[in-house]
């Protein structure tokens, strides 16, 4: 297994539509090898996918299938060269939430697996309260926290659903148990991964830059200790870890998730953050509108060349 160390950013293109896909290949091959990653949460340090691979970007241009139909099986088989050059079979890329939209990557990707890492609640959302808010607190916290409440009870409300409805084909597996040394948890990644378990004893001996106790509160990239989350937040928290959200509208998304999970969190964008929802749906057709111009340009040069 070949892990790309870089994310997928799969989610991105399937918002997008390309007109004559067959003439933007190229394109949106040369756009996708050369679109930075950011490496740290400060979004400082930055790596493209062209540093990572031993063809240049011409070359992997000119050897693209005529198959190649939609830009996910593009980057699969980009993501197929990359393993090649490893010297393996298969590989493995990270991207945000793939869960919520594992069924339409197993239609592009035939035989695709989802592996989701889980964090403790507690953890994931104090560390999304800090770099929202710390060191004050924002007029709109509740929200914010409202808001990285959902993401985490979405994640898991769909896992547990796509896992019913594939099987083997879906694992879950516990960050924080992992850090802990658990022999079974590591066990199981192993295999899933096709890994040895002391390569994931080892990959998992590091101290976490976001580390919660119940005792101290939470700790930060700087080593300090605060309780970043109040007694009424750690209440809505352990509410959801038992399916039980307080909030009343994110009850009623998390019933709609597993069937509809995609809808499910663009609505609850929405209905959060109407303002900054509203700007990305510009700015997705916006992006459709270039795409589309760029896609009947190509094709009429095409033509032309005819």
């Amino acid at each position: 297994m070949a892990g790309f160390p870089l994310e997928g950013v799969f989610h991105v293109y399937l918002q997008r539509r390309f007109p004559f896909f067959r003439h933007q290949r190229l394109r949106l091959m040369h756009e996708y090898l050369s679109r930075p990653r950011y490496m740290d949460a400060t979004r400082t340090r930055v790596e493209y996918p062209t540093d990572h691979f031993e063809a240049d970007a011409d070359q992997l241009i000119r050897d693209i299938p005529q198959t190649i139909d939609n830009p996910i099986a593009l980057f699969s088989w980009l993501l197929d060269r990359y393993a090649a050059s490893l010297g393996r079979q298969h590989w493995a890329v990270f991207d945000l939430l793939p869960e919520l939209r594992y069924p339409t990557y197993r239609k592009l990707i035939p035989g695709i697996r989802l592996a989701v890492m889980r964090r403790d609640p507690q953890e994931a959302i104090a560390e999304g309260l800090f770099w929202r808010s710390y060191p004050e607190s924002p007029d709109d916290r509740e929200r914010r926290f409202k808001s990285i409440l959902f993401q985490w009870c979405l994640s898991n409300t769909v896992t547990r659903a796509m896992a019913a409805r594939f099987g083997d084909d879906v694992a879950s597996f516990s960050f924080n148990a992992l850090l802990a040394g658990n022999r079974d948890e590591q066990g199981r990644l192993a295999r899933t991964f096709d890994m040895e378990p002391d390569a994931i004893q080892k990959a998992f001996s590091f101290e976490p830059n976001f580390v919660y106790r119940s005792d101290r509160g939470f700790k930060g990239p700087d080593d300090a200790w605060r309780h970043l989350l109040t007694d009424r937040e750690l209440a809505h928290i352990a509410a959801a870890e038992r399916n039980r959200s307080i909030y009343r509208d994110i009850r009623i998304l998390l019933a709609v998730a597993p069937r509809a999970p995609v809808f499910a969190r663009t609505f609850g964008d929405s209905m959060m953050y109407p303002g900054t929802n509203l700007t990305r749906r510009l700015n997705t057709l916006r992006q459709r509108a270039f795409d589309a111009n760029a896609g009947l340009r190509a094709a009429l040069r095409s033509e032309g060349r005819r």
